[in-house]
Formats: structure tokens, sequence, C-alpha cells
């Protein structure tokens, strides 16, 4: 993992945490609603199961259009989670 590498993962104490309406270096700092965006499901379900950041508090920034998509965000998250 790349940040391990750079950074040692036990100095990254959270990670933020939201799809992204923008590619990869667009400089967008557009949220999408969870597996909307170009970090997909996938790329979440990656995140979260990866052993390294097992203990490491996550802070969900998404996009709240419509009553109810901070939950729907949250219950997609834990449905990710092996």
């Amino acid at each position: 993992m790349r940040v391990d590498k750079t950074l040692g993962i036990e100095n990254v104490p959270v990670i933020h945490a939201n799809d992204s309406k923008g590619a990869l270096a667009s400089h967008l700092d557009r949220h999408a609603n969870i597996g909307e965006g170009y970090i997909g499901v996938e790329g979440f379900r990656r995140i979260l199961n990866a052993r390294l950041l097992r203990d490491k508090a996550f802070v969900l920034e998404t996009p709240i259009d419509n009553q109810g998509d901070d939950k729907r965000n949250v219950d997609a998250l834990w449905s990710l989670i092996r």
C-alpha cells in the first residue's frame, strides 16, 4: 500500500471516505454517493476490507440531496464489509 510506504500507516489515524465525481488527479473536489463515482463499489469493497485499514476511523463525506441519503450511504458501506 503506497501510503504505508510513504507515511507509515500507523501515522494515518483517519480515512476521509467519499466517492468522487472527478477522475484521479482531476483536482475536482465533488462527491458522489457511494458506488456512483469513480471509486465505485469494488473500490470501496477493497478499501473497507484492507487489512492495514481495519482499525482506522473513517469520515464519510457524501452529498445529501434527498432525505435518507446519509443513511443509504452508510448502509452501502456496511454491506461491503466481509
